[in-house]
């Protein structure tokens, strides 16, 4: 029995090339950057780029997911070093809001453009996951109203992220989003 096939030393490269130029501008532009742009970046052709990654999902997978990851991870810890279920759910909100105005692949990751790129879902899905414990625990000890709920938080940041990506949202999309969180404590 065979195990799997080496690469030669040439096609590493390429791989190399191709991982670092689509995480820079994946990172820069959003995970629908052009692929011929990644490809040129990295000096390959389009056909070498999808020989050696398949599709668009299998290079995101292939590259953001450490990165986004690690981002998530960190809010995460820093959400749950807070010292009150409101404090934890404010902040969550708001770094995450951070992450999705700051980091183009990440807002696209978040709002779940690229549904075949698994590897990257699997690692958001821990975040919807924090988000779901979060409203639960401010629930639980009286701060956040019955009526909003982990649907209303994810649709929140779902348009938070939206407008973050279209240059002709309104300026004060922000405050509107503050403010109905504000709304949603009960004291």
């Amino acid at each position: 029995m065979t195990g799997p096939k080496t690469l030669r030393r040439d096609a590493r490269d390429n791989v190399a090339r191709i991982r670092a130029a689509a995480l820079e501008i994946f990172l820069a532009k959003g995970l629908d950057a052009p692929m011929e742009e990644i490809a040129r970046a990295a000096g390959v052709s389009s056909g070498t780029l999808y020989n050696r990654f398949g599709s668009r999902e299998g290079l995101i997978d292939a590259v953001v997911p450490e990165v986004a990851g690690q981002k998530l991870q960190e809010l995460g810890a820093f959400v749950l070093a807070q010292a009150t279920p409101r404090v934890r759910l404010e902040v969550f909100v708001h770094g995450m809001i951070d992450l999705q105005t700051q980091d183009p692949a990440l807002n696209d990751a978040i709002l779940r453009r690229f549904p075949e790129a698994v590897a990257l879902l699997g690692i958001c899905d821990a975040s919807s996951k924090l988000g779901q414990e979060l409203v639960d625990q401010a629930h639980a000890d009286g701060s956040l109203s019955p009526d909003f709920v982990a649907e209303d938080l994810f649709a929140l940041l779902w348009l938070a992220g939206t407008a973050s990506r279209e240059p002709a949202a309104p300026g004060g999309w922000r405050q509107v989003l503050d403010r109905t969180l504000l709304s949603a404590w009960t004291s």
